[in-house]
This record gives structure tokens, sequence and C-alpha cells, in this order.
């Protein structure tokens, strides 16, 4: 990657402030942000954004500690998309997105602009613990909701949530927001269901428009004993 390439980058554009409470033991560990800047072959550049005022502070001062060129912006991911996307070159530059929203918070139109760059793409999708828990009481009746934001226009959820058997809502939910994605010019699709406990909670989405790249990701995410996959980036 590193010959082919003159450039890599990374973005993290739900940063957080670089540092995470694991909740079931309380033990401090690295966030994305933070792995990102430690990688053993260094990113070109890393662009991360974080909302919280509090979390950003924390974040800018622990990444400027170890580098000095991350742009690092505080405010909606949605809204400050363009900004990033201006910051990566368009030319022999290959970019790593990891998208890792709280629940349907990132917006479809922020992959449209994503995929005017060279990037793959690492998608948290809540479909558990968001969209098929809050769909018929919050984003039914709202045309304007984080479902239809998140999905984009023209995924018709609501037929799907009305004719699909409740044991497939999550895999046609999935289908039909991967459907969206290729419609963008992504072709190559994998992922990895996230449980706790034996409950499902959310899926990870990784896309892309090279069969090298799905390969690679395979080659990484390898499963541990409880069948949870670990990532060695």
């Amino acid at each position: 990657m590193r010959e082919k390439w003159e450039g890599l980058h990374y973005i993290d554009v739900f940063a957080g402030a670089g540092i995470e409470r694991l909740k079931e033991s309380g033990v401090l560990e690295w966030g994305s942000p933070m792995l990102a800047a430690h990688a053993r072959f260094p990113f070109a550049r890393l662009h991360l954004c974080e909302k919280n005022k509090a979390k950003h502070k924390a974040l800018t001062a622990r990444i400027s500690r170890i580098r000095s060129d991350c742009q690092i912006l505080c405010g909606d991911a949605n809204e400050r998309i363009d900004e990033i996307v201006r910051e990566v070159p368009t030319r022999n530059t290959l970019t790593l997105a990891f998208l890792d929203p709280y629940g349907l918070h990132l917006e479809f139109e922020a992959l449209r602009k994503l995929s005017d760059i060279r990037a793959d793409l690492i998608i948290f999708f809540p479909d558990h613990i968001d969209a098929l828990r809050n769909w018929e009481e919050y984003y039914l009746r709202n045309p304007d909701s984080n479902l239809d934001r998140c999905l984009g226009s023209g995924a018709d959820w609501r037929s799907i949530m009305d004719t699909t058997p409740t044991d497939r809502l999550a895999e046609v939910l999935r289908n039909s927001y991967v459907s969206q994605i290729r419609s963008l010019g992504y072709c190559e699709f994998e992922y990895q269901r996230i449980n706790m406990k034996g409950h499902p909670l959310y899926i990870l989405i990784f896309c892309s428009r090279s069969k090298l790249a799905a390969k690679l990701w395979r080659g990484i995410s390898i499963k541990d004993s409880d069948n949870q996959r670990r990532f060695s980036f």
C-alpha cells in the first residue's frame, strides 16, 4: 500500500476523546483516533471530528502530543464532512474512513461526499440498538427521521418493516442500506455482527471498490474464541 500510493489518509468523524472506558471492566483503552495515531506504518494525515466540546479538547491535547499535522474539527460530522474531503488529495491517495456514531447519526449525504475521494469505509450500523428498537415509536411518522437520513432518499424502509417477517428485519434492512451505498460506486462488502452476551447489537460494514481491500479486511479481522473479531490495523 505504501509503495503504490503517495499518501494514506485516515478519517474518523465520531472520534470521541481518544480514550474509552470499557463498560464491563472499567478499563481505559485507546479509542480509534489514538490507535490510528500510533499505527506502525503512519498515515500521511489524520482527519478527525468530534461534536462534544470537552471531548474535542481532550482529543486535541492527546493527539497533539503525538502529531502536529492532524485536522481536528469540532462540530457535527455531517456538517463538517466537506472540510475534511477538501483536505484529502484526490490524486494517488488512499483513505480509510472509520464511521462509528453512537446511533443513527451518520447521514447518507455524508457518505455521498466521501465517495468523491478514494476511500474505503468501515461503517457502524446500529440496527438492533437503534433502528429496530426505535423505528415504530420515533421514526415511522417522521419523514425526516434519523433513519431516513441514515438510509438516504429512495430507501423505502417503511414498506420493508411492514412486509418483512420479524426474524429477517435486520438482514433486509442491512441489504437496503448496502444497496444505497452500492449506488455510490462501492462493490465490495464485508460484514461483522457484534453481539454482547449472545444478543445482537450492531453490524460493522466494510465497503470498498477493490477486491484486494476486501481480502485484506478478511485477513485482519480474526475471530477470537468468543466468536468476536479483533482488528489489528
